[in-house]
């Protein structure tokens, strides 16, 4: 698989401050979670999910750390994390898929959010793991690989379109015999997720999946630009790139087509 983005910066401090947010701090905090636990700076046991230790001893903390936790030291490992940081990445930069956020940052959250629900549902209901983090990265290239079908790709060399990858991958595990069921799990919510906020909106004129407003004014309409640094302060960790017709623009409510109730006074934004 090709990977771009690594040698277009003057540095490793440069590339890093260049990801874009939810990639930079998912992509950070995955791999502290990691280390920590190959190296038994914390037990392995805390960090799983667990339903009954969520609901007894209130350890919210749960919630997350099943999708930080890639695995132990091994190629399959590092190879997920590469997966991770270039779909993750591309999704982010590129437009996504509109629910309601310009398709930027705050739509990109909400995807994740999304599927880290269902997949903790699905998960437990079915009986598929206490660690999710994988499941999450093959969620995300799925999605990336139906919203960009027919971007060049390639594995080992070989390539191919978007919308083949997925399949080529899981054809791939299955060869050479390592684990394919979160794989499919994070497909299946990733389809999941694709269908409800692409197909049925196109086919039956229904809008289920919006992004909620809390996001939209946290993150901006289009992709995310961090706050201009105070006076004095470096510039450091700006993720400004200036992409056309992507800003963080404020939110007006009242420009809105239609409502959905999300807790506190959500409103849904008209689609593009």
């Amino acid at each position: 698989m090709n990977a771009r983005g690594l040698g277009d910066t003057g540095g490793p401090q440069q590339w890093y401050e260049s990801l874009p947010i939810v990639t930079k701090h998912w992509l950070s905090a995955a791999l502290v979670t990691t280390v920590s636990c190959n190296f038994g700076i914390f037990p392995i046991m805390k960090i799983i999910f667990s339903y009954d230790a969520i609901a007894s001893k209130f350890e919210i903390w749960r919630l997350f750390t099943p999708f930080l936790y890639v695995g132990r030291f091994e190629f399959r490992t590092a190879m997920t994390f590469f997966i991770m940081y270039q779909y993750s990445r591309n999704y982010e930069v590129g437009i996504g898929f509109n629910s309601g956020g310009g398709g930027g940052t705050a739509d990109y959250m909400f995807m994740m959010l999304f599927g880290m629900i269902l997949i903790l549902i699905t998960g437990a209901l079915l009986g598929l793991g206490v660690v999710f983090a994988t499941t999450l990265v093959y969620y995300v290239m799925y999605i990336w690989s139906k919203r960009n079908p027919t971007a060049q790709t390639n594995i080992w060399g070989i390539p191919m379109q978007a919308m083949y990858l997925p399949f080529a991958l899981l054809g791939l595990n299955i060869v050479m015999g390592n684990p394919y069921i979160d794989m499919m799990h994070g497909y299946a919510i990733g389809h999941i997720y694709f269908f409800l906020v692409e197909v049925v909106p196109k086919v039956y004129g229904k809008v289920y999946l919006t992004t909620p407003l809390f996001l939209i004014q946290k993150f901006g309409v289009g992709e995310y630009i961090s706050p201009a640094p105070r006076a004095g302060m470096a510039a450091i960790g700006n993720n400004a790139r200036g992409a056309p017709g992507r800003v963080n623009a404020p939110v007006d409510p009242a420009a809105s087509t239609g409502s959905h109730s999300w807790g506190s006074g959500g409103q849904r934004l008209g689609r593009s």
